[in-house]
């Protein structure tokens, strides 16, 4: 049955129901973040609380990350996607009944968090399964790219709600949201097509030998590597934009609008830069010159003074860096066979949520000690330069070669 492939185009209604959820998770993740004043004073409680709700993701991804991933090797990526999507959704309304109570949001919130992991591990178990090789570098894209979305929508979503009708209102929006995501997620899903767009090789299950093997693969850990400083990075960013801005005389709202721009050129760097990499069959050539042009974008952002200036080098940084990450998760799964993918993407986002947590701590505490943002982004953007020789090290996948060498290709339906 060599060769006996095919490619079905359900393998996109398939994707297309897959976004909303993801979506809506990181939207639940950043429900107050952009109304952190106005939640303190409804709540009547101090800035640390309210930003308890955006750690509470990186707390529950670190603690549930290997569940997740044992479940999407052992039972499919559907299965996970179905947990994920009903904690979603259940806690999601269950915090509506108690809108006005700050203690049973936190515990909610909490819940919550616990569904991401089983819904961001299956992005490249998702390609695997129904795309063929060509494909699949912008099919994770596509899973990424619903990510980014889900950090928008909130900044848009969350003030205008909050301002208008109130924080009440708020979450009933969010819930109800939550809801059909995960009912379009749950009914129009299917594990694997009738026939396989590709050979199925086989994997290994998530155990402690595999995950020793994986740790001990150079090419896999140059990829953590990356992640671990790309990801802090980019998280510090989003979270800290305004504290880094504002001395270059930059305002609080024009701070804003930077870190819009440099998320919405990151959806559009997330679509386009996958679909390179896929045309081209490779993959390293786009982390040497992404990372190598991080490192004057994120001076420009550090030292400039000009809105318009700084606006444009921020959207360059995030087409970028946000582009590139797709790639990078989907090369992250392909040096790390035989492994399962789940097991490889869960060990990529835990090194990235860890990092996140690390690096944003470390840009308070170091800003406040020199009193300046300058220094700690000047270490960020040592830190990126560091990256550039790893870059060179790294070698295309052996399984991406002998997939692309191989002359059985899928033949193609609808």
């Amino acid at each position: 049955m060599q060769g006996n492939y095919k490619v079905f185009g359900y393998r996109w209604v398939i994707l297309a129901a897959i976004v909303p959820i993801i979506i809506s998770t990181e939207m639940f993740w950043l429900t107050l973040s952009p109304i952190a004043s106005l939640a303190q004073e409804y709540y009547h409680v101090g800035s640390m609380s309210i930003s308890l709700f955006s750690m509470s993701y990186m707390i529950m991804y670190v603690l549930f990350t290997l569940p997740a991933s044992w479940v999407v090797d052992k039972y499919g990526y559907r299965c996970s996607l179905i947990i994920g999507a009903l904690i979603t959704a259940l806690f999601g309304v269950v915090r509506v009944f108690f809108a006005d109570t700050f203690p049973a949001q936190i515990i909610c919130q909490f819940m919550i968090a616990i569904g991401q992991p089983f819904l961001l591990n299956i992005s490249t178990k998702v390609p695997a399964s129904w795309f063929p090789l060509e494909e699949r570098s912008i099919a994770a894209g596509i899973l990424t790219l619903a990510q980014y979305l889900g950090f928008v929508v909130p900044m848009i979503l969350s003030p205008l709600l909050a301002e208008s009708y109130g924080i009440p209102a708020l979450l009933t929006v969010y819930a109800a949201i939550a809801g059909v995501c995960a009912v379009i997620a749950i009914v129009f899903t299917r594990e694997r097509p009738p026939v396989l767009p590709g050979p199925e090789v086989p994997k290994e299950d998530l155990s402690p030998a595999s995950m020793g093997r994986l740790f001990r693969n150079r090419n896999f850990s140059y990829v953590l590597i990356l992640v671990f400083i790309s990801m802090g990075i980019f998280n510090t960013l989003l979270t800290l934009i305004e504290s880094i801005l504002t001395p270059q005389g930059i305002t609080m709202d024009q701070a804003g609008i930077v870190g819009a721009v440099f998320v919405i050129a990151g959806v559009v760097g997330a679509v386009v830069l996958p679909l390179i990499s896929d045309k081209l069959h490779r993959r390293t050539p786009l982390f040497v010159a992404g990372i190598t042009l991080l490192v004057p974008f994120y001076l420009g952002m550090t030292f400039l003074r000009s809105f318009a200036a700084v606006a444009l080098i921020a959207a360059l940084a995030g087409f970028t860096i946000m582009g590139v990450a797709p790639i990078l998760f989907q090369h992250g799964a392909e040096v790390a066979y035989p492994a399962n993918e789940g097991t490889s993407m869960g060990l990529i986002l835990l090194m990235g949520q860890i990092s996140g947590a690390l690096f944003v701590a470390l840009f308070e505490a170091i800003g406040q000690m020199s009193h300046s943002m300058v220094v700690p982004m000047l270490l960020a953007i040592v830190a990126s330069a560091a990256e550039i020789p790893i870059t060179l090290k790294m070698k295309e996948s052996d399984y991406l070669k002998s997939q692309f060498s191989n002359e059985a290709q899928p033949k193609k339906l609808g």
